[in-house]
């Protein structure tokens, strides 16, 4: 007795599991951000945020063209810089240079308020949050 299969122009592999194949679908608030994307590109996200937008970007394409525009506008602000081109005003850099003296000192670590750890469940967490922090996760 032969097992019919559907017509669907594909041929199966007899040597292949036999594995239904999800299609997977991203909902919007799955896509890289535009800082995650600037980031990406600029090589400033960690390894494992790395790695995690290229296995999203394999599988979204409206995130592979986010990241494609964002290195042609990195690269043609490169060039453009490397021929003086653009330039920031004079204006501008001023007033982000008053930044820093306008901006009073905020407070010292003597004046930050951390209570100790109230139960035992409490000093687990902490355990357990300083464990994945130096384990980079």
């Amino acid at each position: 007795m032969t097992e019919q299969q559907p017509d669907d122009g594909r041929t199966p592999c007899a040597d292949a599991p036999r594995r239904a194949r999800k299609h997977r679908e991203f909902a919007s608030v799955e896509h890289l951000s535009p800082e995650a994307v600037a980031a990406f590109v600029d090589g400033e996200l960690t390894a494992g945020a790395a790695h995690r937008a290229r296995v999203h970007m394999v599988h979204c394409v409206e995130c592979r063209d986010e990241v494609d525009h964002q290195r042609r506008a990195a690269e043609r602000l490169r060039t453009c810089s490397e021929n003086d081109d653009i330039r920031v005003p004079s204006s501008l850099m001023e007033r982000l240079t008053s930044i820093a003296q306008s901006c009073p000192a905020g407070p010292g670590i003597e004046d930050t308020v951390c209570s100790p750890p109230e139960t035992l469940l409490d000093k687990v967490d902490i355990l357990y949050r300083a464990v994945r922090r130096s384990r980079g996760r």
